[in-house]
């Protein structure tokens, strides 16, 4: 089973991963323009993310139907377990920074209507990257019982064109249909985000649209491009920004997805840098990079009242390139992470035995 991986499609995960860094921690020293390319192609990350996601769940489907409501139920756990983890990890680190540093302490409200959003609308109490991990476990629990019905993914197939229409009418063009920005957590849920992107990634292997060629693929990906930033630009100068993906996002994302899982001449190698990042650390860095950019930020500062002259220089390249520090540091918590939790994992396996 190994061998039939594609690292192609782990290497695109870690670009994806580095979009989303993108887009939360840009860098704007190079002018208007180049932080409105970073906004707009930073922003497939999470379409490209969850359209894996659902190719990844079609092939294991494909290879044991009948106990496919058990792999999503099992990976929707897995999701809702990470989510918990992640979030006790952040509430521990501000609290504790603020205790040892006087770091800005995690400040958060539990009412009603926050536990209905957390619930309701997958948004998390802090922490607010996290509402991708509940987004996708609730999607995965919904596939989960679909898969016990004999027309069930079709009938998610076929709602998803509009559930991806109401994506947009509630989020960012939501300026237009109501005269002003609805809640984010409106449309960055599970229902109208979640699901059509995963189940176009589920329907991506079934698609062969002949057309589709190399270099078709490369001339429509440079037009979405063109449109992205045209869209982009016309949010800028004309209307509120609004929250979450510009329309152009989808081609653009499902245009790298597809090509990435219908070119099978195309090798990557299961070492390739991008690949084992992507496989291994993907999800990990996502939920570290709030971190990431505090720690970055602290050790900047820290540098700056040693030495005035070293910390403008160094305060100086760490605006310019924050996506890059900022990736790199969440890929080495995560590295780190992952070493931990192996060793705790050989350490039970071994007290059990």
């Amino acid at each position: 089973m190994e061998r039939e991986r594609n690292y192609l499609i782990d290497a695109i995960k870690c670009l994806a991963c580095f979009g989303v860094v993108m887009i939360h921690m840009p860098t704007q020293h190079f002018g208007d323009e180049f932080y409105y390319m970073e906004t707009v192609l930073g922003r497939c990350g999470v379409p490209i993310f969850f359209m894996i996601s659902g190719y990844f769940a079609a092939r294991h489907v494909k290879k044991d139907p009948e106990n496919s409501g058990r792999w999503f139920l099992k990976n929707a756990l897995r999701m809702i377990w990470q989510f918990v983890i992640f979030s006790v990890i952040i509430f521990a680190f501000y609290r504790l920074g603020n205790l040892l540093f006087q770091m800005e302490d995690m400040t958060f409200t539990i009412d009603k209507d926050h536990i209905f959003r957390l619930l309701v609308f997958n948004d998390p109490l802090f922490g607010g990257v996290l509402w991708y991990l509940l987004a996708y476990a609730y999607c995965l629990l919904i596939y989960a019982a679909a898969s016990h019905f004999k027309m069930g993914y079709r009938l998610l197939a076929l709602v998803s064109p509009l559930l991806l229409l109401l994506y947009y009418i509630l989020g960012r063009y939501s300026v237009l249909f109501f005269g002003e920005s609805l809640p984010y957590y409106w449309s960055r849920n599970f229902l109208i985000t979640a699901i059509p992107m995963f189940t176009l990634g589920f329907v991506m292997p079934e698609l062969n649209i002949k057309w589709l060629t190399n270099q078709n693929i490369l001339i429509l990906s440079i037009i979405s491009v063109l449109l992205l930033f045209a869209e982009c630009m016309a949010f800028y100068t004309s209307l509120p920004i609004g929250r979450n993906n510009f329309i152009f996002n989808m081609p653009l994302s499902f245009l790298i997805v597809y090509y990435a899982t219908h070119q099978p001449k195309i090798t990557v190698p299961k070492d390739n840098l991008l690949a084992v990042i992507g496989k291994k650390y993907s999800l990990y860095i996502y939920g570290f990079q709030g971190l990431a950019v505090t720690l970055c930020s602290r050790l900047v500062m820290s540098i700056v009242h040693l030495d005035k002259e070293t910390g403008a220089f160094v305060m100086a390249f760490y605006h310019i390139s924050k996506p890059i520090c900022v990736f790199l540091m969440a890929l080495l918590m995560a590295f780190i992470y992952v070493k931990i939790v192996n060793i705790l994992k050989k350490q039970i396996s071994a007290a059990r035995s």
